[in-house]
C-alpha cells in the first residue's frame, strides 16, 4: 500500500535527530564523572592533610616536656636577667664605706681627730636647661638662648667634723686636709668639698679650731 501525504510541505511534521539529545547526556555524565574525580582528589586531599596533623601532633605531644623545660628556662633566664640588672644598678651607685673611711684616715694629718662622720642629705637648687618633651629639643626664648629652670634635688653628703690643733710648726689650718682630699684622684672623684664651716675654740685648754666639711657625693649617676 503506498501511503501518500497530501499536508503541504510547510505543515509536514520536521524530522528531528536525536543527536543534540545524546550530546547533552554525554556532557551530563562527563560533568558528574569530573564532579565525581574532583571530589575524591579533595577528599584524599584532606585525608592525607588530617593525616600530616595527627602526625605533627603526635610529635609535639613527644616534645611536650621539652618545650615545658625551656619555658621554665627561659622564665628563669628572664628573672636572672632582672636580678642581675638590679644588682649591676645598685653596684653602679654603692660606695664602699670601709674603704672610703680608711682612705679618709690616711690622708687625715697627725694634728686632726674627728667628732663626727656621717652620711647625710641637704637641698640644694640647680638650674637645667628645659626640655620639650614632645620634641625632645631644648626650649628657647624669644632670644633663641637655651631656657634654663630652677628645681630642688636632695642630695646625699658626706659630713665630716672634728678638731685640729696645731702641727709641728704650730699650724693648725684644715687646709692641710682639705687640700690632700681633694688632690687625691680616688677620693676627690666621688667626693667634692661643698662648704667647710670653721671655728677657733678651745678644747681642754687648749687652743683648737672646730670644722665641719660637707662633701657632695658623686657616684657617676644622675643628680
Amino acid at each position: 500500500m503506498i501511503i501518500i501525504n497530501l499536508l503541504p510541505e510547510e505543515l509536514r511534521p520536521i524530522k528531528r535527530t536525536p543527536l543534540p539529545h545524546l550530546l547533552s547526556v554525554v556532557a551530563l555524565l562527563l560533568a558528574l564523572a569530573s564532579m565525581g574525580w574532583m571530589f575524591v582528589s579533595i577528599t584524599a586531599r584532606i585525608a592525607g592533610t588530617r593525616a600530616d596533623l595527627a602526625k605533627a601532633n603526635s610529635e609535639l605531644a613527644g616534645l611536650k616536656d621539652v618545650v615545658e623545660e625551656y619555658n621554665a628556662l627561659s622564665a628563669k633566664k628572664e628573672q636572672l636577667e632582672n636580678k642581675i640588672n638590679v644588682i649591676q644598678e645598685i653596684l653602679s651607685d654603692r660606695i664602699i664605706w670601709s674603704a672610703q673611711l680608711h682612705k679618709l684616715s690616711t690622708l687625715t694629718p697627725n694634728n686632726f681627730w674627728y667628732r663626727r662622720i656621717r652620711e647625710t642629705s641637704k637641698t640644694v637648687t640647680m638650674e637645667r636647661v628645659q626640655i620639650d618633651e614632645k620634641t625632645g629639643q631644648a626650649v628657647l626664648d624669644k632670644d633663641g638662648r637655651q631656657k634654663l629652670i630652677r628645681e630642688n634635688i636632695r642630695r646625699p653628703m658626706l659630713e665630716v667634723s672634728g678638731y685640729v690643733i696645731n702641727d709641728e710648726q704650730g699650724v693648725n689650718s684644715v687646709a692641710t686636709l682639705t687640700q690632700k682630699t681633694a688632690e687625691d684622684p680616688d677620693f676627690s672623684s666621688m667626693f667634692i668639698l661643698d662648704s667647710p664651716q670653721i671655728t677657733d675654740s678651745e678644747y681642754n685648754g687648749y687652743s683648737v679650731r672646730g670644722f665641719t666639711l660637707e662633701y657632695r657625693i658623686d657616684t657617676g649617676g644622675a643628680p
